[in-house]
């Protein structure tokens, strides 16, 4: 075999020492370059694969968030639409208790008015009855004369109150 190594113009001893270099600095690559190189891209690659679990964990969240901002708006506007229809019935039932009491104080005061035009009613007629009834009784004087005496008078007085009512 060394013939063959001749005859390519191999040094058996140079091909060996060489085999031998390369082996060794495949040794030493594997040692200092290889494992480190690997060790430092199998890190990289958790370090993406983390980023990528916390980037979709964030997009979860921030979705979350959203439909929760959603339906605290429907939220709120539903208690603000209940709080608007609140004050509406209140307002109209405040209304409507003013308006009732407008009415009976309307009516009160009907009612005292008529009172009092009735009463000024019966004062008149009373008045107007006395006011008759003297000039009757002074009609009469004169016309039977002044023999006229008091109990006479006032017989007749009352006598045409009576018949005038």
């Amino acid at each position: 075999m060394p013939e063959i190594f001749e005859k390519l113009g191999l040094d058996p001893k140079l091909l060996i020492a060489q085999v031998v270099n390369f082996v060794l600095l495949l040794v030493i690559l594997q040692k200092i370059g290889y494992k480190p190189i690997l060790k430092m891209l199998n890190d990289r690659t958790e370090k993406i694969e983390k980023s990528l679990k916390q980037a979709k964990k964030i997009e979860e969240e921030l979705q979350n968030t959203e439909e929760t901002k959603i339906a605290e708006i429907k939220k709120a506007k539903i208690e603000s639409q209940e709080i608007i229809k609140e004050a509406n019935e209140l307002a109209e039932k405040k209304s409507q208790e003013m308006i009732e009491k407008t009415k009976v104080k309307t009516q009160e005061i009907v009612a005292s008015a008529k009172q009092e035009i009735q009463a000024e009613k019966e004062s008149s007629i009373t008045e107007a009855k006395k006011e008759i009834a003297d000039i009757s009784v002074q009609i009469a004087k004169k016309i039977i004369g002044n023999n006229f005496d008091e109990n006479r008078e006032k017989e007749a007085v009352s006598d045409i109150l009576t018949k005038i009512k």
